[in-house]
């Protein structure tokens, strides 16, 4: 993708919505970066304010039909009739719009049981690793590509994906371990 193209006003009206998770990341850090605020709260209240717009985001894509997966014949497939924006209508395809709404339930779901200090500035770390891994592995049944693919089979959404989980995983198991090798450490030793 043309790097330009971001900032034209066409991009924006022939569906490049996509991005808007995106946008949105990039201004929020550079949001929390300019405020001078705690960080760990900050992080974490950037995490807290993605999943359920981005539910909401890919409820619309599914009602629009957009954003859809690949042909299968699992009971759950969806069929799309005559008009959907883009996927074949009267073709049962993967519900991958749902597979992500699915994945944010998992990101709530984890953000609920990670309320003490203990996790305080990690939200934002559990997101970018259950997302990532979460698109990356998903991405493999969508129907709409997005154009050339890397090395083979992976398109450049799931590379990112994929880098940013994957960075995400590791940055969590050195805070488990860091905060496992303070235990029972008394302050101010």
């Amino acid at each position: 993708m043309d790097i330009a193209a971001l900032f034209q006003a066409k991009h924006w009206l022939d569906g490049g919505l996509w991005g808007g998770l995106l946008a949105y990341f990039a201004l929020a850090m550079l949001a929390v970066l300019l405020a001078g605020v705690r960080w760990p709260a900050a992080l974490d209240l950037v995490a807290l304010t993605i999943p359920i717009p981005w539910m909401g985001a890919k409820l619309g894509c599914f009602l629009n039909g957009c954003c859809h997966g690949r042909p299968c014949s699992l009971p759950w497939a969806v069929t799309f009739p005559s008009g959907a924006r883009t996927a074949p209508p009267g073709v049962p395809i993967h519900p991958s719009q749902l597979y992500e709404v699915g994945f944010m339930l998992i990101v709530l779901l984890v953000f609920s049981q990670r309320k003490s200090d203990r996790w305080q500035g990690t939200k934002l770390l559990w997101f970018l690793a259950i997302y990532g891994v979460g698109r990356a592995a998903t991405d493999f049944l969508r129907g709409d590509t997005e154009g050339p693919l890397f090395l083979g089979v992976l398109s450049l959404t799931q590379v990112l994906s994929a880098a940013a989980g994957a960075v995400a995983l590791i940055l969590l198991l050195a805070h488990v371990r860091k905060a496992n090798c303070g235990v029972g450490v008394p302050k101010g030793v």
